[in-house]
């Protein structure tokens, strides 16, 4: 208790018994008795150790006799509480001050103070009891101004951030959300986060949100669409994450969403340039002939231009600008050779099985351009094939055999297998690694007739749990360390001009980090490189995805039947004339404006509907999006063609439609089954 300084001396016994003199020796809280004159009668050890005084040391005396014991600030409301405790205006009061130590430290303080009184109402003494609450009064600072940051940080942010329930009720936003969506922050607090996003992104959000309540993740990142007070749609980048109780239990989600509709503008733009960019038939014939030397220049080019940057650009738009004309080739190929078949008769002059032959050259050549679309399209986005567990072994054995002729020109090749669960995969693209990596070690050893002293390794072992882990070695020349960190880029190679095309281990590191795994490489210059695959196990009773079946409502009849082919692409809707063929009539469409005028304006009907996805102006996403109110009937015809998906929507459309789609270039028996 800050006391002032007493006016005389006095040295009377405690007015304590001594059973409560015992209590007071021991106690956690510092205990001190005043007398009439403020001076010390009894000072505990607690006392001494929170002020630094010992008892010896105050007894008979004031603490404010030889320095200061209040501070200057307190001094006042210290003076006026022992006042009123000595004119019997209070028996007890409660004062907080700050006191100084006999090291001259400062201290926070709470001082207990109570009176006793003879049967006259003569003052015998004041007890004090003294609390040191300088650390409680710290950690309420801070707890004070982490608040203030945290509601600063909060109600400032450049995005809008959210409270949500695990209910899905907004609990708390802030000020930006409010700007974004149109709502005030108090009318945020009354909607469902379900109610202000748009119904077609609702079953993804949905999903990503389960998820995150079960712990697959610790957090989600999604594109979606909100609805703002105006009915108005708004491209958002949402990152979601989940808070849990001491418990485990789930307690709120947080919601940081960024305005990204400027953004996706732009994209839908830059979509629709691409869209209107078709020269198809030169840039295939373009890309056949520079698989070699020429590949070299476009890499360099590539190189010196946004490199990584705008690759999967390139081969993104470069696949779907070679898929459809390559659609009409194969189509109007496979034709040629059905309408051969068809001739009773032979032709004069006219060598029928050569022409076959040359049609069938023909169809195996643009076939293998398909598939080396397919390929350069890896590194970009990964194609979707069917996923299952795979035989690590058998993927790898068949490689070997593919590449045992490279091998074993140079090197012994040497097999260690462990044995090791099935992994989650697709088989051929697993293949095609594989076949990639020991190419690649074959190729790193000197053809010099040393092959007795040159090794090839293989080695398969299961990795930490849940991974299996496949090593392909050499005893090469290595790779310079320069350039380990560039070797998985597309169009990097060391191999001359001619050997490699720089495609190779891009593809290689799409496919496995595709199928959720981990390509890695260790070298040495002149000691040789290994490459390490960590595949993810699969499930051993998880069945390979198959192609969805067709849907109901296009059954497989004889009928004739009424086709509207919808591509801006003329050449592309005669190949598909000729592939649907009699006895069905089939009418074209040249944009998709064409056609919404037909199946809105005229209400014109179709038992099929051939529909392009990516078209200038007005897609055949968009078609769907018109159509799907106003005739659903019309909208489960359409089958959707796809030269290529480069954008998030257009992989998304088509992954919802899977079982209403054919790839370009067709299949024909495929497109036939749709009628």
């Amino acid at each position: 208790m800050p006391l002032l300084p007493p006016s005389s001396s006095s040295r009377q016994a405690p007015t304590w018994t001594f059973s409560v003199m015992s209590l007071a020796e021991n106690s956690p809280i510092a205990i001190i008795e005043w007398d009439a004159e403020l001076k010390v009668r009894f000072w505990n050890p607690r006392a001494e150790e929170i002020f630094g005084w010992t008892k010896e040391e105050m007894f008979g005396r004031h603490p404010s006799e030889s320095q200061p014991f209040v501070h200057e600030q307190d001094l006042t409301r210290a003076r006026e509480a022992v006042q009123r405790l000595q004119a019997g205006k209070e028996r007890w009061n409660l004062c907080r001050c700050r006191n100084y130590r006999k090291d001259g430290s400062l201290i926070h303080c709470e001082w207990y103070n109570y009176t006793l009184r003879d049967a006259s109402g003569q003052l015998l003494c004041i007890l004090s009891q003294v609390v040191d609450v300088t650390e409680r009064d710290q950690t309420l600072l801070q707890l004070e101004e982490s608040e203030r940051r945290f509601k600063a940080t909060f109600e400032l942010a450049a995005v809008g951030i959210a409270h949500v329930s695990v209910d899905g009720y907004i609990v708390r936003a802030n000020t930006r959300l409010s700007e974004i969506l149109g709502y005030a922050p108090e009318e945020l607090t009354l909607i469902r986060a379900d109610d202000i996003t748009y119904v077609g992104d609702l079953k993804e959000d949905k999903a990503q949100s389960r998820r995150l309540l079960e712990g697959v993740f610790p957090r989600y990142i999604i594109e979606k669409r909100y609805v703002r007070k105006t009915g108005e749609r708004v491209w958002c980048t949402v990152t979601v994450s989940l808070v849990r109780k001491p418990d485990g239990m789930p307690d709120y989600f947080i919601s940081v969403i960024e305005d990204s509709s400027r953004r996706h503008r732009a994209e839908m733009e830059r979509d629709a340039l691409l869209s209107r960019e078709h020269h198809a038939r030169t840039e295939a014939e373009e890309l056949v002939r520079r698989r070699s030397a020429e590949l070299a220049a476009t890499r360099s080019a590539l190189v010196q231009a946004e490199r990584l940057a705008t690759a999967g650009q390139l081969a993104a738009g470069v696949g779907h600008e070679i898929n459809n004309p390559l659609a009409y080739v194969l189509a109007n190929v496979t034709y040629a050779l059905e309408e051969l078949g068809r001739l009773d008769k032979p032709i004069p002059g006219v060598d029928l099985e050569e022409v076959r032959k040359a049609l069938l050259q023909a169809q195996m050549g643009a076939i293998r351009i398909r598939d080396i679309v397919r390929d350069l399209r890896i590194f970009a986005r990964g194609d979707p094939e069917a996923i299952g567990p795979v035989d690590v072994q058998a993927a790898l054995e068949f490689s070997i055999a593919m590449a045992t002729h490279q091998i074993r020109q140079r090197a012994q090749l040497v097999r260690e297998y462990a044995p090791v669960p099935f992994v989650r995969a697709n088989e051929s693209r697993l293949g095609q690694v594989f076949l990639n990596l020991l190419i690649n070690a074959a190729q790193a050893i000197p053809d010099t007739g040393t092959a007795e002293h040159q090794q090839v390794r293989v080695a398969m072992r299961p990795g930490e749990e849940g991974w299996v882990v496949v090593e392909v070695s050499d005893t090469g020349k290595g790779i310079d360390p320069e350039h380990l960190p560039h070797i998985f880029e597309p169009f990097f190679t060391t191999k001359p001009i001619g050997v490699g095309t720089g495609l190779g281990l891009s593809v290689c590191h799409g496919i496995v980090t595709g199928l959720g795994g981990q390509l890695r490489v260790e070298s040495q210059p002149g000691q040789g490189t290994t490459f390490r695959v960590l595949l993810p196990v699969g499930d051993l009773d998880s069945p390979v995805r198959s192609p969805a079946p067709l849907l109901a409502e296009l059954p497989k009849v004889k009928a004739p039947r009424r086709v509207l082919v919808i591509d801006d692409d003329p050449e592309v809707r005669q190949a598909l004339a000729r592939i649907i063929g009699a006895p069905h009539v089939v009418e074209m469409a040249e944009t998709a404006h064409e056609a919404q005028e037909r199946l809105l304006t005229h209400r014109e009907s179709y038992d099929v509907i051939f529909c392009d996805l990516m078209m200038p102006e007005l897609t055949g996403m968009d078609l769907h999006d018109a159509l799907e109110t106003v005739r659903p009937e019309v909208v489960r015809r359409m089958v959707f063609m796809s030269a290529g998906a480069f954008t998030a929507r257009a992989a998304r459309f088509l992954e919802d439609h899977a079982s209403r789609r054919i790839e370009k270039p067709f299949d024909p028996v495929r497109v036939r089954a749709f009628l």
